[in-house]
């Protein structure tokens, strides 16, 4: 069973709520009430579609020199690091390879050891990349991500990344959890399957492109 299904079967397991309820977070808010729930996020459509417009065209232009594209995350105040088996290490304390929104507490005191850091229970914006030449799609998606924090999209705040990666690392057990704090995961793992979506969709489309060119160099090889 998905994420979603779990979450979708969890608020219908709440049969009945004594007094209506109502979650903003960000640019997306959710009124719920003993009958139904209603989410409102206009706002949140709008900014994903104009982060879909100028991250396509921006990783277009720089799409052959990728190095551009990690100092333009620098120029933003984002801290990069280069890490040995960044993937299975990160994998330890619940991240994973690419952007990891500001933290705090034991997760960034772990991350700030990992990554040779001074010791601190809090942590900056920051992509960590593996040690070898970073892959355009581990870093489109890390872009991606990147925008959505900038632009402050629900799901990238802190609070709600703590409750998706709890969730994900009891394997997708939401007992005990809130409703709110059902919101807050449920815009997480969205956030988090736009940025895959937005990875694949762009890379495919990249791919394409590359091997119209080289037949049409084939083709015109033969003339």
């Amino acid at each position: 069973m998905s994420y979603w299904e779990k979450i979708k079967n969890f608020i219908k397991g709440k049969r009945v709520l004594k007094t209506s309820a109502f979650f903003k977070n960000s640019t997306t808010k959710h009124s719920m009430n003993h009958c139904c729930t209603l989410k409102m996020s206009t706002k949140t459509e709008e900014i994903k579609k104009e982060i879909s417009q100028e991250l396509k065209a921006k990783i277009k232009k720089y799409i052959k020199t990728p190095e551009k594209l990690v100092q333009y995350l620098q120029l933003k105040g984002v801290e990069v690091y280069k890490l040995k088996n960044a993937e299975k290490i990160l994998s330890y304390i619940g991240e994973e390879e690419g952007f990891i929104v500001p933290t705090k507490g034991f997760r960034a005191l772990a991350l700030n050891f990992i990554l040779g850091n001074k010791l601190s229970f809090r942590t900056n914006a920051m992509v960590v990349f593996e040690e070898r030449k970073v892959e355009i799609y581990t870093l489109i998606r890390a872009l991606y991500k990147f925008y959505g924090y900038d632009r402050k999209l629900p799901g990238y705040d802190y609070a709600s990344q703590e409750v998706f990666k709890r969730i994900y690392a009891n394997k997708g057990s939401l007992e005990n959890c809130s409703m709110k704090d059902i919101f807050a995961c449920k815009e997480a793992l969205a956030r988090d399957m736009e940025s895959i979506k937005f990875t694949v969709e762009l890379s495919t489309e990249y791919d394409n492109a590359k091997k119209a060119l080289a037949k049409l160099k084939e083709s015109s090889a033969t003339i």
